[in-house]
């Protein structure tokens, strides 16, 4: 404070001095006990508002609130103040007596005062820096003061350390919606100046690429920097672009509309070595992050609309220049911000977009999980939180098959969650709570899965063998910024997990267990595995712990799935390969069951006894069953419908309910298209009316081929059948599917067993 009065001609001191003046200030503080504003205690006007944007309903509201307190005169019992006393030093630029107020400024190597008196502002150097940028807006605003589009204030320069522009807020309003009138005003600016150069030529950003390569700064998200420095590297030196003259912080906050003209101040970081389209990336941005804090995808959708008012740019234009756009600025704020001690908590926000807002551009060099992962990190970056047996390499290079176990608490957990519903690279996620977690499933818009569990309590059956606060606390930061568990914790884990399950600690962990457990410790571990194995014989609160079971076993719900189809189709490869990437990649347990649920026998068991029914059906080919008896066939028909009415409900409530994925291997549809292999003759129209009474699978696939290509397969049935049968399962599945919404059936040409899973995997992840 008393450095910033020096500079307006006064020096200030907290006592009473030889022919000193006496003052009081009042005054208003950040969050972090700084000061924000100050004004002279007898001002009967709120003059600090000035700086104030008071654009969004709340912010209007307090300004509303401090206008009545002033109205009022209450100010001197609302505010701090602090008496002062002062001596005049040379030529004071202001009256010190009078009504004035004064913004101290961001913290910084930029830092500037702002003052406000008398009708004109006052921007004051902090720093040498500041004082080189106050002389370059100086003269960028005589440059960009001559134009009809839009109107800039008049300036003076005093002393080199302080500029002094006109108030145009008079009679002027705020406004936070980029419209027309900021479309021309934004083209006037750009008119101002305009070259294309190679990149290669483009002094500005060689010069931005060395010194992001330079950067080191802990505070910053290491995958953020990554992502920035990966696509630095990647761009085409030979590539043009389109420089013009911009404002370098066209915001909301820093324009006043006019009738229909827009006044523009603080021109401090124009440069005519930005990219086409600067100025208008930066308002839509800037305000879609500090005002509105929307997420990504909401500020790409703007801008894409916005678009269509300024320059009309064609896909591949507009996000040329919105990567340029990105790389100049974030490269810029991120040298700033490493040279500035305390960060304010708008940029966290930031970073945060910025990190995202690159992903559509890295795209060409990570998958979209990949680029999820990295976010996911560089979100948690301040807050506390152990990632349990992750691997330490680069934090994407995670296998297709893995996920990731963070512990945190549930407020951080739930905060997690919001982030990736906001995040334009998920296009589902799906949350499973339970007492002691939160199971985490993101779909990425490409189709790749992602699991998170985000454990909160480390137990079993019900008893915490490990504090998470403790895990935590011990956690260490690898090379690419995650905070691990350390080995010890991780090794305390692992011995615990194994042991209280009742399994061995797998071979590719021992190693790493025997290494970091001393005897000591190891004794002490398996007496308290002892303990926790005891006291659940004996446990008090056993119907509390039961109902928590049974509350964590149905926190989500499983499905069921049918594939159907001749002989040969490929039905059992596909099967044994679906399950495979149900319980690796979509972390479900998968249970497979033959034709129906099997809660009655096949019929022959009753004649030939179990081994030798199973035996015959096994060595037997299909359809030459020959019955042809009315009244036998709907016997052997109500014989195993009984099966499937009693026993779905066995089997939605002994799997479906406990969150597991049931897999049929042939279904009810044989009734309906092929009942001959169960030597049944009846009309197709009691099959297909038996249906309407049973739960409809969630899923259900018939596989196809040629007659030629399942011939090669299998030699079970003849040419005839297998066209036939395909064309009566085809028929039948695109008849159930136009009349049931709630289900999906889908035909499938089994030529690719790739092509194939990728098919099922996709209509599994993408059904809500």
């Amino acid at each position: 404070m008393k450095t910033l009065f020096k500079n307006t001609g006064y020096k200030l001191y907290t006592t009473e001095q030889p022919e000193s003046f006496k003052i009081s200030f009042s005054y208003i503080r950040n969050t972090d006990g700084s000061l924000r504003w100050f004004w002279n205690s007898k001002s009967k006007k709120p003059l600090f508002l000035k700086f104030y944007n008071a654009s969004s309903f709340k912010a209007k509201l307090y300004a509303i609130a401090v206008k009545l307190v002033f109205e009022l005169g209450l100010q001197n019992l609302i505010f701090e103040k602090e008496i002062l006393y002062y001596k005049v030093e040379g030529n004071p630029i202001f009256n010190i007596k009078s009504d004035w107020a004064m913004f101290t400024g961001t913290p910084g190597p930029n830092n500037k005062a702002l003052l406000y008196t008398a009708g004109s502002f006052y921007k004051i150097a902090c720093t040498e820096t500041a004082k080189d940028l106050l002389i370059n807006e100086f003269a960028n605003m005589r440059f960009a003061s001559a134009s009809r589009l839009y109107t800039v204030p008049k300036t003076v320069l005093h002393n080199g350390n302080i500029l002094q522009t006109d108030d145009i807020s008079k009679k002027g309003k705020r406004s936070n919606t980029f419209g027309r009138i900021h479309a021309k005003t934004v083209q006037g600016i750009t008119q101002k100046y305009q070259r294309c150069c190679s990149i290669s030529e483009w002094g500005y950003f060689q010069m931005l690429k060395k010194e992001i390569n330079t950067l080191s700064d802990e505070r910053i998200p290491s995958n953020l920097l990554r992502k920035l420095n990966s696509l630095l590297e990647k761009v085409d030196e030979t590539e043009r672009i389109s420089l013009s003259f911009s404002h370098g912080d066209f915001t909301p906050w820093n324009c006043f509309l006019h009738h229909n003209t827009l006044s523009v101040y603080d021109w401090e970081l124009a440069s005519c070595e930005k990219p086409k389209g600067f100025d208008f990336f930066h308002f839509i941005i800037q305000k879609g992050i500090l005002i509105d804090k929307r997420p990504w995808k909401s500020i790409l959708d703007e801008i894409r609309h916005k678009n269509r008012l300024t320059f009309h740019f064609n896909e591949d234009e507009l996000y040329h220049h919105l990567k340029f756009y990105l790389l100049i600025n974030i490269s810029v704020y991120l040298k700033i911000y490493s040279e500035q001690k305390e960060w304010h908590l708008q940029i966290h926000w930031l970073l945060k977009t910025w990190t995202e807002a690159l992903n559509h551009f890295a795209k060409e060099i990570y998958t979209e999980r990949e680029l999820l992962i990295m976010d996911i990190f560089d979100s948690l970056h301040t807050i506390p939180y152990a990632a349990l047996k992750f691997h330490d390499k680069k934090p994407e290079k995670l296998s297709l098959n893995s996920d990731i176990d963070i512990l945190m608490s549930s407020q951080n957990a739930e905060g997690l969650i919001r982030f990736l519903k906001r995040n334009s690279l998920a296009e589902r996620v799906v949350v499973s709570k339970k007492s002691y977690m939160y199971r985490v499933r993101i779909i990425t818009n490409d189709k790749q899965i992602l699991h998170l569990d985000l454990i909160l309590k480390i137990q079993w059956k019900g008893f915490e063998f490990m504090n998470v606060n403790k895990v935590i606390k011990h956690s260490v930061s690898n090379e690419y910024g995650v905070k691990t568990a350390c080995d010890s914790d991780t090794a305390k884990y692992l011995h615990y997990f194994y042991t209280l399950n009742g399994s061995e600690i797998p071979e590719y962990y021992r190693d790493f267990t025997e290494k970091n457990i001393s005897e000591n410790k190891l004794v002490k571990i398996t007496d308290h595995i002892n303990q926790l194995k005891m006291n659940t014989k004996r446990r008090i609160s056993f119907l509390k712990d039961t109902f928590i079971y049974i509350k964590d076993t149905f926190s989500e719900k499983g499905f069921v799935m049918t594939f159907s189809g001749v002989d040969g189709a490929g039905k059992s490869t596909v099967i044994s390969e679906i399950s495979n990437l149900i319980e690796k990649r979509y972390r479900r347990p998968v249970k497979i069951l033959r034709h129906r649920p099997s809660l009655l026998p096949i019929l022959s068991v009753w004649i030939k006894g179990k081994e030798k029914a199973h035996l015959d059906v096994v060595s037997s080919l299909p359809r030459q069953g020959s019955n042809s008896n009315t009244f036998s066939s709907f016997a052997r028909f109500c014989y195993y419908y009984t099966d499937y009415i009693i026993g779905q409900f066995i089997i939605y409530l002994k799997y479906v309910l406990r969150g597991k994925v049931v897999l049929y291997d042939r279904y009810y549809f044989d009734f309906m298209a092929d009942a001959r292999r169960s030597n049944i003759k009846l009309p197709k129209s009691i099959a297909e009316s038996g249906y309407f009474f049973l739960m409809k699978p969630k899923f259900n696939f018939f596989l196809y081929a040629s007659p030629e290509k399942i011939l090669s397969r299998k030699e079970e049935l003849s040419y005839q059948s297998i066209s036939y049968l395909n064309a009566e399962y085809n028929k039948l599945f695109s008849k159930l599917g136009k009349h049931n919404n709630s289900a999906k059936y889908i035909a499938i040409e089994n030529n690719d067993l790739n092509d194939t899973l990728d098919i099922i995997m996709n209509s599994i992840i993408t059904a809500k």
